[in-house]
């Protein structure tokens, strides 16, 4: 990137934080905070220049804390997301933070849940797990995948909990109660 000025980085973070399609790659984005945060001092004073929170800030910032490998799918786009930064700073080893980049990178779907998901299960991609089951699927076994807002899953556990079943068979006691209440 060429050299920055005020007037420069102010036209990168507006033009690229005040619209939901971004021109601007994250890593270009963030060395504009960057360059933001030396002239005005702190992420706080930059935070009320731009009209954005200080959090929003840092959390742009947090794409410069990873490794070069993995900024370089930030700069040529293979990963856009300020989530998936925070999602692979969590990993301390430049290793495993590379690889998860680069499965991420490769990633069907860019949603923030399915990463968050390939981060905390053991880097397994939520694609091959399905492989995985269905692999070893049983003659006669059906399977259904629901995709829940983790509130909405969080309640069923706790419904389940309270019945002493798992939340796999009251969802299938659910189902086969809606289906004869149809008939």
């Amino acid at each position: 990137m060429k050299k920055m000025d005020e007037v420069q980085a102010l036209a990168i973070i507006f033009g690229n934080t005040k619209r939901k399609k971004r021109k601007e790659n994250l890593i270009t984005i963030a060395k504009a905070f960057q360059y933001l945060v030396k002239v005005y001092g702190s992420q706080q004073a930059v935070a009320q220049k731009v009209g954005l929170s200080a959090e929003m800030i840092r959390q742009f910032l947090t794409v410069l804390k990873l490794e070069p490998k993995v900024q370089e799918l930030f700069l040529t786009r293979q990963i856009d997301s300020v989530d998936t930064a925070k999602e692979l700073v969590r990993l301390k080893e430049r290793d495993k933070q590379i690889a998860l980049a680069q499965k991420i990178a490769n990633l069907a779907s860019k949603d923030a849940r399915d990463i968050k998901r390939a981060v905390a299960v053991d880097n397994i991609r939520v694609r091959d797990a399905v492989r995985v089951v269905l692999k070893e699927k049983r003659k006669r076994l059906h399977l259904f995948m629901l995709d829940l807002e983790d509130d909405v899953y969080r309640g069923i556990r706790k419904k389940a909990k309270a019945l002493k079943t798992t939340p796999a068979e009251l969802m299938k006691d659910v189902i086969k109660k809606w289906l004869a209440d149809k008939k």
